[in-house]
């Protein structure tokens, strides 16, 4: 049941909420916890973090950031790029 007077923000990070669901093998239907959300509070905004490599000119995940985006939620993004550091070790930064 909605209090009328709650409100809540939703914050999904988007990197590690796609690593476990991976890791425990289902798919996430981004409609849900925005639904849960709304039939307790009043959402004053719900946003999607991600990550976007720098060198991919259509990354494969803008078809979910465009759905995303439609549906409501607010998204801020990070450009990522790989470096390797002294030891031949791989990381990856984000910037911007």
């Amino acid at each position: 049941m909605k209090d009328a007077n709650a409100t809540s923000a939703l914050f999904i990070d988007g990197a590690n909420l796609h690593m476990t669901a991976r890791a425990l093998g289902f798919d996430i239907d981004y409609r849900k916890p925005l639904a849960v959300f709304r039939r307790e509070a009043i959402v004053l905004r719900a946003f999607f973090y991600a990550a976007i490599k720098e060198n991919q000119a259509r990354s494969h995940i803008r078809p979910l950031l465009d759905w995303l985006y439609y549906n409501g939620f607010v998204l801020i993004s990070k450009l990522t790029k790989d470096f390797v550091n002294e030891s031949n070790r791989r990381t990856r930064t984000a910037y911007g």
